[in-house]
């Protein structure tokens, strides 16, 4: 474990007034506790003209219905943002200076695609506008009301950990009292493809941090963070779900699509994040990890981890949401704050019956147990690694 940081270097702690989230287990904050709980498997097949491979390969899909307009990754945006929101009980009229940041990667991706296959290259479509990642954000901030500050971040996998840090950073400086943060992506032909054309999709579904793996599996979703200054949230009467205490990113550089088999710089992310929120290692009693279920990133990410936090309890989500991409990170901090709020340490879904990685200890089962501070990690393509600290609301002072 690397030695605990000086806490007078630590920056102050913002609020999480409000969550929201959607995903394969369904629209809801509360369903997703209920899966996560149970350590459930939410992946199936789905037979449907735009994702032919769905066909025989399971994925996470949203199946219920949700608001209709032309983009379906805004849509998903929109639901998991209404539910934060009203979570944080703040009305329509009260959200002027509310600034909006999302994280995506697909955006407006499968209507783009659906537009291509049917009408040509050369036909003009309104659709391949909305491809561009800040038309999801544009949607979010007009339908919601929220008209401060928009930024949007297309980091592939990280880029929902990209958006919430940018979140933190804009109260943090006070050039916002409360962010609206939210990473959402929706299944495409091209990721489904893309994916499977790297032979790195399970087809029979992933199970991650286990020596059994076979690789990934494809998800769609939304999670929505309110993340308040919080002196403003305790002016207005807020509840605090959580706190967000430190963050770290950095990126190495080792190739497009593996990660750096050493885990140098997800090392020195962690660091970062530990140092920024001025947390000892022995303080994070619980790690999401990125856990994709592929060779090359969960070896890499358990090593990192028992190097950084010894035989942490550790679990995996993507067996339950499948890797919802640029949506990943705010899934998983929703979950983080579930756990933190209900003082449980979730299991890592599809480990039950295999052998567990070694290094840390991958959470077989639910149990209580006293949360303070946990940890959120992110691996993607381009070598990008980021690490978010989340805490109980007791940290906000």
């Amino acid at each position: 474990m690397p030695p605990d940081p000086d806490p007078r270097r630590a920056r102050r702690p913002v609020a999480i007034t409000g969550i929201g989230c959607l995903g394969a287990p369904g629209l809801g904050v509360d369903r997703q506790f209920a899966a996560l709980s149970a350590g459930a498997s939410c992946l199936s097949t789905w037979v449907h003209p735009s994702l032919p491979l769905a066909a025989t390969v399971p994925i996470g899909r949203v199946a219920q219905d949700i608001p209709h307009i032309p983009s379906r990754s805004a849509a998903l945006a929109l639901c998991a943002a209404r539910e934060a929101l009203a979570d944080a009980r703040i009305a329509p009229t009260a959200r002027g200076d509310i600034g909006v940041v999302v994280g995506t990667c697909t955006a407006g991706l499968p209507e783009s695609e659906a537009d291509y296959l049917t009408l040509g290259p050369e036909a003009p479509s309104e659709n391949y506008r909305r491809q561009q990642a800040h038309r999801t954000t544009q949607v979010v901030a007009r339908m919601t009301r929220c008209d401060g500050p928009q930024s949007t971040h297309t980091v592939a996998c990280a880029s929902a950990a990209a958006a919430i840090i940018e979140a933190v950073e804009l109260v943090r400086s006070g050039t916002c009292a409360v962010v609206l943060v939210v990473g959402a992506d929706a299944m495409t032909r091209v990721t489904m493809s893309g994916f499977t054309s790297l032979q790195l999709v399970d087809g029979q579904g992933c199970r991650p941090l286990i020596l059994e793996r076979n690789g990934m599996s494809l998800g769609e979703g939304a999670g929505a963070l309110v993340i308040e200054d919080p002196e403003h949230a305790r002016r207005r009467g807020a509840t605090v779900v959580a706190s967000i205490v430190g963050w770290g990113m950095r990126a190495d550089g080792y190739h497009v699509t593996s990660p750096d088999p050493t885990g140098a710089q997800l090392s020195r992310a962690l660091t970062d994040a530990l140092a920024d929120g001025g947390v000892g290692a022995g303080e994070v009693g619980y790690v999401s990890a990125h856990g994709t279920g592929t060779k090359d990133n969960d070896g890499c990410e358990t090593q990192t981890l028992s190097r950084m936090f010894g035989a942490v309890p550790t679990a995996s989500w993507k067996r339950t949401y499948g890797h919802t991409m640029g949506a990943c990170a705010a899934i998983e901090a929703v979950g983080c704050c579930l756990a933190l709020r209900h003082q449980t340490i979730l299991p890592s879904a599809g480990s039950d019956d295999g052998t567990p990685l070694g290094g840390v200890e991958v959470v077989r089962a639910q149990r209580s147990g006293r949360l303070d501070v946990v940890c959120s990690t992110t691996l993607a393509f381009g070598g990008v690694n980021a690490a978010i600290l989340f805490a109980t609301s007791g940290r906000c002072g």
